[in-house]
């Protein structure tokens, strides 16, 4: 059994309700929804005929997958080196 899997049974499922995911996630509901509606975020479920909310493992998954899509940078230079600036001398005020 994976590391994921052990999480998953041991954390109870919840209802997310939109400010909430929205606070968590950094992103707006308009977002969260286009997301969804492409198959990139977790959809949401309806409670009731006025209530729509997110199932918490759902949402836990989903972050679990940003990390392997993780944007991996290199360096454009080393700090404090030299190579490409320009010296400015002082002049005397």
């Amino acid at each position: 059994m994976s590391e994921n899997e052990r999480d998953e049974e041991q954390a109870p499922v919840r209802l997310m309700r939109w400010p909430e995911v929205e606070e968590i996630t950094g992103l707006s509901r308009r977002t969260l929804t286009n997301l969804s509606a492409t198959g990139r975020f977790p959809e949401p479920v309806q409670v009731s005929s006025h209530i729509t909310a997110f199932l918490s493992t759902e949402i836990t998954a989903w972050f679990q997958e940003l990390k392997e899509r993780r944007v991996h940078y290199r360096p454009v230079g080393v700090w404090g080196s030299q190579e490409g600036a320009t010296q400015q001398s002082a002049a005397p005020a």
